[in-house]
């Protein structure tokens, strides 16, 4: 059996790849339903607000959202784009849990090699 501090290091490790994975998950991009504001020279005056889908990133929930007229259009900055860490919480959960899961399916299936092997030369 492993010790409390080698199952703690590995949890930690974990939760770190998990950090990395829905971080690095803002690669995946998707825009709308939403409509938000890119600028007021629209229309047959050119007077009129312009509105163009939103740009989100993150999956499986979208954590991150452009913010037009502070950062570049159609581009992420985590400094200047809206964050929202409730959604990023729940991203780093669904892959920690997913990590954790594909974890113990490989511990248990090497435990019953292990004890299947201790049974045959036996």
């Amino acid at each position: 059996m492993r010790s409390f501090s080698t199952k703690a290091a590995l949890v930690g490790v974990a939760l770190l790849v998990a950090i990395a994975l829905a971080l690095l998950s803002v690669k995946i991009q998707r825009t709308g339903p939403e409509l938000v504001q890119y600028g007021n020279l629209c229309g047959q005056s050119f007077s009129e607000p312009c509105y163009q889908p939103l740009l989100k990133g993150g999956f499986p929930f979208a954590y991150l959202f452009d913010t037009p007229g502070i950062s570049r259009e159609h581009q992420f900055a985590f400094l200047e784009d809206t964050v929202r860490p409730v959604a990023l919480a729940f991203d780093i959960a669904v892959y920690f849990t997913i990590i954790l899961i594909a974890t113990a399916v490989v511990a248990r299936r090497q435990w019953a090699r292990l004890r299947n092997t201790d049974r045959a030369s036996a």
